[in-house]
């Protein structure tokens, strides 16, 4: 994920395990606000509503994610 990359709001209709192995993440979703470093992991749920993620580190991020999905369900939904 490239230096001050913004995802576009989006949902998730299923859920997510995300592993950031490198970077430095704002994830926005609504008036919540949290930051995840290198080593931090977190659960995206298919009820977790509409947020964004922003790389607000100073080198690209790596992020390992694993989804639990049916075959042609998208992973996101844009907003």
């Amino acid at each position: 994920m490239p230096v001050g990359l913004k995802t576009p709001i989006h949902t998730h209709p299923s859920p997510m395990l995300i592993h950031v192995t490198r970077g430095r993440l704002k994830h926005v979703r609504g008036e919540e606000i949290n930051f995840f470093k290198a080593g931090d992991a977190f659960i995206e749920s298919n009820n977790g509503g509409s947020h964004y993620v922003k790389n607000v580190g100073k080198k690209p991020a790596i992020l390992q994610v694993g989804v639990v999905s049916v075959v042609g369900m998208p992973t996101a939904i844009n907003d």
